[in-house]
């Protein structure tokens, strides 16, 4: 018994070492598509992801740790218990998890867990909707820049903000509670300052993990390309008659360089679509990261993704076959965002909202007092 129970432990541990003098050879190996791959993560990173992302993930947890989120839960209240059967609280939360971008939920979702706002149930509840990449993302970076039409990337994000609302329905059904009407006693408010400045903290650490996390798949990914193993792994998904056999390793590790193999391809919009909503593992481990108190089941949010990818993909479908704005659809993604024209206007949007509740939170704290 001892050395059965001795024997389990040493296995991972084992495993373990096994898998980093495998990357360590890997990176000698193969060094110039670790590197290259490396640059071309920072470039997501830098161009895509921070000017989009930042500024949401500060306003979502701002929402949350100064109370604001419980001011506006009284609004939405009858709309949450209904459609998701959640407090309203989590309304400005699953909003910004629509509009924010992959990582923006999942914070919302773990501040208010943090700050007792919603129930561990409630919170595993939400991390299987409130999942999705935001309009800075999906109309510029994607729409604008990549397929070179804006109306793209608005039909992308009609498809998620559809497929999302479907998604949250049908998460009533999972992580059942005898009641939601008895609301956890939220911890007693930080000052406003304190809450912003703990707001930035957050957005900070959620865009460098997320950063850290899309460069080192970038690196894998270069990694298997100068291997030779990419064209080894598209010849047995091709001969399995899967004809978009290039995307699916892409798609399955990181959505932002799917993104771009899909552009430089000639694929059907509904195929970016359902890519995009499946997100890939980079975003999981990130979400996981964030959530690790919650400890959500992974098997099933696995499944939601893949069942928001198919909804996302059908939808998009849907909607073209109505209204296909007739373009230059898959450019190159050889004209990449700048600052100038990819993400800084929703980003700026997020700072000024962010600004006005701040004041507006001060406000209520003075007439309460």
């Amino acid at each position: 018994m001892f050395y059965s129970l001795k024997l389990k432990k040493l296995i991972p541990m084992i495993v373990k070492i096994a898998m980093i003098l495998l990357c360590c050879i890997l990176l000698t190996i193969f060094p110039k598509g670790a590197s290259e791959g490396a640059k071309k993560g920072l470039e997501y990173c830098l161009e895509l992801l921070v000017p989009s992302l930042f500024p949401f993930m500060v306003l979502s947890s701002y929402i949350v740790r100064s109370g604001v989120s419980l001011i506006l839960g009284e609004m939405f209240s009858p709309i949450m218990r209904f459609l998701f059967r959640l407090d309203g609280s989590t309304a400005p939360t699953v909003i910004m998890s629509f509009i924010g971008g992959f990582p923006v939920g999942a914070r919302g979702i773990a501040g208010m867990y943090e700050t007792k706002q919603i129930s561990l149930n409630q919170a595993r509840r939400m991390s299987l909707f409130c999942v999705g990449a935001g309009p800075a993302f999906l109309i510029t970076a994607v729409g604008t820049v990549l397929l070179g039409n804006t109306k793209l990337g608005i039909i992308l994000l009609v498809s998620q903000l559809i497929s999302g609302l479907i998604l949250g329905i049908i998460s009533r059904f999972f992580y059942p509670e005898k009641s939601i009407k008895e609301k956890n006693k939220p911890k007693d408010t930080i000052s406003q300052q304190n809450a912003f400045i703990k707001a930035c903290t957050d957005g900070s650490k959620g865009i460098i993990s997320l950063s850290a996390l899309v460069i080192l798949f970038q690196t894998f990914i270069g990694i298997i390309e100068q291997s030779g193993a990419e064209q080894f792994i598209e010849k047995i998904f091709s001969s399995m008659g899967l004809s978009c056999s290039k995307i699916i390793l892409p798609s399955i590790l990181e959505v932002t360089g799917a993104c771009n193999v899909i552009a430089e391809g000639t694929f059907p919009l509904y195929i970016l679509s359902a890519v995009i909503a499946f997100g890939g593992f980079c975003v999981y481990l990130q979400i996981w990261g964030i959530l690790s108190e919650i400890q959500p089941n992974k098997l099933l949010f696995i499944l939601f993704r893949v069942f928001a990818a198919i909804l996302n993909g059908f939808c998009t479908y849907i909607i073209t076959l109505f209204y296909n704005p007739v373009s230059n659809v898959f450019n190159s993604f050889s004209e990449r965002a700048s600052p100038n024209t990819a993400t800084h206007l929703t980003g700026g949007i997020a700072i000024l909202v962010l600004s006005m509740l701040f004041l507006l939170s001060i406000s209520v704290k003075k007439r309460a007092k």
